[in-house]
């Protein structure tokens, strides 16, 4: 078996030890269940958004929208595993052991880095943290219309990029694939029908 190579970036606990984690995530065998079930395998669609958070109302909402577009056909989802392996960078070696959203933990600031370096890879000059709609993403290219989120994601913010004719893609905790999010010409006035009067 493949060594699981995100393993390095795994941040370390309160006390100091490296997090425990599984196994890596599997995107493809939670891709094959939503586009056969659709919300129906809503509980295993929120693995690609949330590791260390539970989902709002709205969010639901959002994963439910998600996974019937995947289902019908709106919204084209694939996985890219990333081709070139994480790196330590120095500075993050002694942070450890913080979680928060006022300060990034160690393992979140590497797959920043992965997924930039990976970018640059492909030739895409990636950034980190630029604004788009109103959101912060953590990489991206503007100039490309390129995005990608890190981590814990709220399915609101991919909901919204996907309805304005935007791909975004995710790369989660204990993955080493962006998973990508991808609409179709459907997709907005799919999207927009389910969510009229519900979200703004």
């Amino acid at each position: 078996m493949a060594k699981f190579r995100h393993a390095v970036l795994n941040e370390m606990s309160l006390g100091g030890r490296v997090r425990v984690f599984a196994e890596p995530l599997v995107i493809e065998e939670i891709l094959k269940h939503v586009k056969q079930s659709g919300a129906k395998s809503k509980k295993q669609f929120q693995n690609v958004f949330f590791y260390h958070r539970l989902p709002s109302p709205i969010d639901l909402l959002c994963l439910e929208i998600l996974g019937e577009a995947i289902m019908l056909g709106k919204l084209d989802v694939l996985s890219e595993f990333i081709l070139i392996p994480p790196k330590i960078d120095p500075s993050l070696k002694h942070i450890g052991g913080r979680r928060g959203r006022t300060t990034e933990s160690p393992e979140h600031q590497g797959m920043k880095i992965w997924v930039r370096d990976f970018l640059h890879s492909k030739e895409i000059s990636a950034v980190w943290e630029i604004s788009y709609l109103g959101y912060h993403v953590d990489v991206g290219c503007l100039k490309k219309l390129i995005f990608v989120e890190c981590g814990d994601t709220e399915p609101r913010k991919i909901f919204e990029f996907l309805r304005q004719n935007l791909s975004i893609g995710i790369l989660q905790y204990d993955s080493e694939e962006i998973l990508w999010f991808k609409p179709k010409a459907s997709f907005t006035e799919f999207a927009n029908s389910k969510a009229d009067g519900l979200i703004v």
